[in-house]
Order: structure tokens, then sequence, then C-alpha cells
């Protein structure tokens, strides 16, 4: 492995075409001059080169492994009874069934081969030769229409795999082999069924990534990327299946078991039965796709709201924090999505103690970007709100990592799920005396959050008018700048006369601030239909239709324009 990644690295750092044919020239070169004396040593050692280039330079292994003959002279050595020739055959066998058309060849010629080296009383070659026979079985991939071994053979093939698990008396390697085997396998949705109500063999493959031993890696987390259904689906458009259909071309069909009711209650087995534990130890590898796997799983489970305070239990955060900050583009990305899921849903202050909660901030803001999905907007934003609610340090860190230009970006997205949560977003960020001196600036800022208040959407109109009424008690600059506003008066009244409370308690805050700020102010707001409406309000005493708070409000708006600024009657003395 260590001297494929070598070779892989090295083709990679070539800077053209021609100096890559120089490389391939050298491998065949090695080849041809191993296959002139065609002994068992240098066959062996033309096997392992096979193998060694299948596990990295992919472009080289199959240039290799296409050339005449050698694929039979793979299958003639796996068909002798020397230990070595058949566990380096099989191998190799393995490494080349990652390609369907090297899968097709292999499967009408080299089953029947593999089928005899499983027969084998040696555990080494017997393993192998099980997931050679794994790895072609799973040529459908998720397609429940393609069953090369014929129904149920794939079922036995995992009872076999499990078999080598769940024995005890196995070393680490024959169970690494096995879970290998099972990550080919789990592609069929009957498989998975089976696998998940097995709890010997979960508990085997998560004790088996807890020992951190890296090996196991691959076979462990593409099994259970396997079961969560966690990898990328290509979009199905059934204008295109159509199509597919009349043109009498093979369509793919999903098996009913990978439906998603069956999805979610597999992701909910494998995270009580442990797997945050497992993947915690195994996020330390520096295989960049591998990390990239475990993020997906992470994500996976996080996609259910209840599974979320166990990866905080079993230190999925530091995890995933990990996995944000280094890795693929995708894996970065699914990790800091998982980090905004468990951040809406469990309190900051608790899944991210001490500096976890700033180190948050980084990964979610990096989901504020064009090119993630909506999905991923929405909940960033959810997330950054909740971290914002924490506290003043925590808003200092979202304006020091730039994060504010970012989330106003989004509070004028066509999405309303995206735009509420990006002013909501705002609204938490408001306590801040930071941003209150942006909202001050020339700028437009704080009237785009004054027309906010009039949305169509309550729970908009609710974070609006909230963040009003913060900077407002704060800021007379700010204050002012509501009467810079067109449609003012039309938006006071809107609150005012709302028929949700929350929304009318607000409205009767701001225009308490404004009519207490100055004469001019009040006179401004008491010239209006505002007057009427507090006048009802403050005589509401029913707090099924009117909060006491905002009555309270009402009246001292009143009270304020009649004793402070005798610009009405004293509501008190009319009453009397």
């Amino acid at each position: 492995m260590t001297t494929s990644i070598c070779l892989s690295r090295m083709y990679e750092t070539q800077c053209d075409d021609k100096a890559r044919a120089a490389l391939r020239e050298r491998i065949d070169e090695y080849v041809r001059l191993r296959l002139l004396t065609p002994d068992r040593e240098h066959q062996v050692r033309v096997v392992v080169v096979v193998t060694t280039l299948l596990l990295g330079p992919l472009d080289l292994g199959n240039h290799l492994i296409a050339k005449e003959g050698m694929l039979e002279m793979m299958l003639v050595m796996a068909g002798t009874d020397d230990i070595l020739q058949q566990k380096v055959a099989c191998e190799a066998l393995i490494a080349a069934a990652s390609k369907k058309d090297k899968c097709r060849s292999i499967t009408t010629q080299g089953t029947d081969i593999l089928k005899k080296l499983y027969q084998s009383k040696e555990d080494s070659i017997k393993v192998r030769a099980l997931v050679g026979l794994c790895k072609l079985g799973s040529v459908g991939g998720t397609d429940a229409s393609m069953r090369p071994f014929g129904e149920g053979a794939a079922l036995k093939l995992a009872e076999a795999c499990r078999r080598f698990l769940v024995n005890p008396s196995k070393d680490k390697d024959m169970r690494r082999w096995a879970c290998e085997g099972l990550s080919f396998l789990t592609l069929d949705a009957e498989v998975k069924e089976k696998l998940i109500a097995d709890t010997d063999a979960l508990h085997s493959m998560i004790e088996l990534a807890k020992s951190g031993d890296m090996n196991c890696l691959y076979g462990v987390v593409a099994t259970f990327v396997n079961l969560c259904n966690a990898y990328d689906k290509q979009e199905v458009i059934p204008e295109m299946v159509e199509l597919a259909k009349f043109a009498k071309q093979h369509v793919p069909e999903e098996h009913e078991m990978d439906d998603q009711d069956f999805v979610d209650n597999r992701i909910t087995v494998l995270a009580q039965q442990g797997a945050s534990w497992a993947l915690a130890v195994l996020s330390k590898t520096e295989s960049h796709n591998s990390k990239e796997l475990i993020a997906r799983l992470y994500n996976a489970i996080c996609s259910i709201q209840d599974n979320r305070g166990l990866v905080v239990q079993q230190g999925g955060v530091k995890a995933l924090l990990g996995l944000a900050a280094e890795g693929t583009t995708k894996g970065k990305v699914t990790a800091a999505q998982a980090l905004a899921r468990i951040a809406i849903t469990i309190n900051p202050e608790v899944s991210f103690p001490g500096q976890r909660a700033y180190e948050v901030v980084r990964p979610l803001l990096k989901l504020l970007d064009p090119d993630c999905s909506g999905i991923e907007n929405f909940e960033a934003l959810m997330g950054l709100t909740n971290i914002a609610g924490m506290s003043e340090s925590a808003r200092k860190r979202i304006i020091k990592e730039k994060g504010l230009p970012l989330i106003e970006h989004y509070m004028f997205e066509h999405h309303d799920l995206i735009r509420r949560a990006a002013i909501q977003c705002m609204a938490n960020m408001c306590a801040s005396q930071d941003i209150i001196k942006i909202l001050e600036g020339k700028n437009d800022k704080f009237k785009y959050l004054t027309l906010c208040a009039s949305d169509e959407d309550e729970e908009i109109v609710k974070a609006a008018a909230g963040a009003m009424c913060m900077v407002m008690a704060e800021s007379p600059v700010c204050l002012k700048k509501v009467f810079e506003v067109k449609d003012w008066s039309e938006i006071l009244q809107f609150l005012l006369s709302s028929s949700n409370k929350d929304i009318q308690y607000r409205g009767t805050v701001i225009v308490y601030l404004l009519v207490c700020h100055d004469k001019e102010c009040a006179e401004r707001v008491i010239d209006t239909h505002c007057k009427t409406a507090l006048q009802a309000i403050s005589k509401i005493d029913n707090p099924d239709l009117v909060l006491p708070k905002a009555r309270e409000y009402a009246h001292n708006t009143l009270k304020a324009c009649a004793n402070q600024w005798k610009l009405i009657k004293d509501p008190d003395a009319e009453d009397d």
C-alpha cells in the first residue's frame, strides 16, 4: 500500500503526457523483462506489480491488466496448488474487479477458480477468495435488477463473511478481509437489512474500528456508508427514464428495502450501537477519501434529530471539527453540515463547550456559499443563529471571520426559509454593539430590517421587529432611521394590529421607544392611526388577545404622550 501511494503521487506530479508515457514505458519494460523467464518468482512479482498499481495510479494498473494474456496468467496462477501464487493472484483479481468490464471477464472466467479457492483449508486463501466473490457479486451496485450470481447468492456470501467476522479465534487480518467483503455485498438492500439485525456482527465491526488499526478502516467505513445509504445518488429524471425505456436501454431499479423508512431505521440502529465512538477513532486517518466517508456517516447519523445527542456524547464534535478542517472539498462541507445540525438541535453551550463554539463558526460560514445546496445554507444559518445567541464573544467571532456580509447576502434570498433563517441570525447578531455601530453608518441596513417587519412571513416579522427593539433601545441614530422608510406609519400600524400577540408586543415596544425619544418623534407617531391601535390595546384585558406586557407598553406610550409631551389627554383621566 505504501509503494502504491508513492507511485500514485509520482504519477500525479508528472508535468505532461510525455512524462507520464515515459513512466508507463519503464513499468512496461520491467514487466517484459520479468516475463522473459516465466518462473514462479517472476510471475508473482508481476502480479504484485499489477495489484499495487490498481490500488494507486489506476490508469497505469488498467493499462497493465489490459495487456494480452495478463488476466489469463492471473487465473492460471489462482488455479495452482501453490499458496503464494494463489494469494497474490486472488488479491490481484480483487483489485482488478474494480471496473465493470473487468468484472464481466473475471465473472465468466474466474468465478469457478475463486469458488475452488474458497474451499481451501488455508484461511488466508479462503477469505481472499470470498472477498473476490463478494466484489464480483456486487457488480450491479444498488441496481436491484442486476444479480450476477442469481437470487440469494449475496445473502449466502454475507453469511460466509459473518462467520469470519464474529469468530474470536480468527485474527484481525481475517476479520478485516471479511469487512471488506461486506463492504461490497452491502450494496444489496437485502444484505443491509440482514446485517443491521445482526448485533454480534455490528459489535465486531465497531470493536475492530475502535482498535484504531487503519488497515481495517476502509472495510468498516464503506460497509457503514452502504448501510446508511450515505453515498451520492444520481438524480433520476422521470422523462429520461421514459426515454431510456423507449430506447430499450437498461434502467436501474431501486430495491424497496432502500426506501427512506428502512434507511432511517438502519441509521438509528448504528447510532445506538455506538458507531460514533468507532468513527471518532477512525477519523484520525490521513486519507482524505476515508475522511470524506466518515464525514458522510456522521452527517447521515445527524440527519435524524434523536441521534445528535449520541454523537455529542461519543466524541463526535471533536472528530467533526477535524474533518471539517482537512480533507476533500465534499468531505469538509459534509462535516460542516453535521456540525450545523448539532448546533440547531442542542444548546451550543452544551454541545460545543469552552472554545469549541468559536471553532464551529468557520466551518458553518463555509456553508454560506452559492455552490452549497439550499439545505446546507439554511442549516448553517440556523446553527449560526443559535451560536450568535450564546454570548458577545461568539458574535465577535462571527464578525471576525467575516460572517456578517454572508448573513446579509442571504437576507435577500428568494427562498423564504433561507431568508427567514438569515434574518433570525441577524436579529441575534443585533445584540452586539459592533453590529449596532454598523447599522448606524451611512447605509440602508436598518431600513431594510424595518421593511422586513412588514413581511408576509410571521417569523420574519417577529425576528425583524425583535432586532429593531434591541437596536432602537441602544441607538438614537437608528431610532431616527425608522422615519426614513417611506411607509413607516403603515409598518407600525401593521405591527400594532397584528393578530400574533408576539408581533403586537414588539410593535408596542417600538412605538414606545419612538415616543419616549423626543417630542418631535412622539408627535409624528401619535398623529397616525397608531394612536387608535394603542388605545384599543391598552383597554383589552384578555391575555388570549393581548399580552399583559403589550398592554402595559401601550398604556405607558399614551401616558408619555399625555403627561410628558402634552399631545393628548391623559388616558387614565378619560377612563375616570
